[in-house]
């Protein structure tokens, strides 16, 4: 049994509650080589009401970093229904890590398979998607990113970033392309889709 595997344990008693459930009902962990006082305790902290402390922290943590990732989207979806998503999301992918700009991508993904009825929010996912990918790339310059909008971005992105929900956003049939230089620099060019 190595460090890693029992840390490896106690992280996964703070991001997925069904194992932590598992290991508090006093089974041993499957998927990790435990000792027995290893896998005591665990089980241990498993059941210890502090720990419910760390989650709700992790849970914050979580939250605020995919509200700072995709600002447009969640105020779009708003505080009831964005915490509905987010629970379900949650409860089918639990962390693999700490590095959220991957979960904000999953995230996105996923909001776009719910095929929720809300006017603009493909618009919205898509352009925080492709604006998170143009972040993603660690080394040299991304691919550009084309996202296709509806309605004109200019005023649907513009309300959203004023905190306001949009509303009667007129049609703009257009494609924005997002670049990012070698300087980290990122610029959007707009192009009308009848000149496409």
């Amino acid at each position: 049994m190595s460090l890693a595997h029992f840390q490896d344990a106690m992280v996964r008693l703070i991001t997925d509650p069904d194992f932590r459930d598992h290991i508090a009902a006093g089974h041993a962990a499957t998927d990790a080589t435990l000792s027995e006082r290893e896998t005591t305790r665990l089980q241990r902290i498993a059941r210890d009401p502090g720990l419910g402390i760390n989650r709700t922290l992790h849970k914050g943590f979580r939250l605020g970093k995919l509200r700072g990732l995709l600002p447009f989207t969640c105020r779009l979806l708003g505080t009831r229904r964005l915490c509905d998503e987010l629970a379900r999301f949650w409860r089918a992918h639990p962390p693999a890590s700490f590095y959220f700009l991957p979960e904000a991508v999953d995230f996105c993904d996923y909001l776009r398979s719910r095929k929720l009825r809300l006017r603009y929010l493909d618009e919205v996912i898509a352009y925080e998607r492709a604006t998170l990918e143009l972040e993603r790339a660690c080394i040299g310059i991304p691919p550009p990113q084309h996202v296709h909008f509806h309605h004109d971005p200019t005023a649907l992105l513009a309300a959203l970033a004023q905190g306001r929900h949009p509303r009667a956003i007129r049609a703009r049939p257009c494609i924005a392309t997002g670049t990012r230089d070698a300087h980290g620099l990122t610029a959007w060019t707009l192009e009308d889709s009848a000149a496409a």
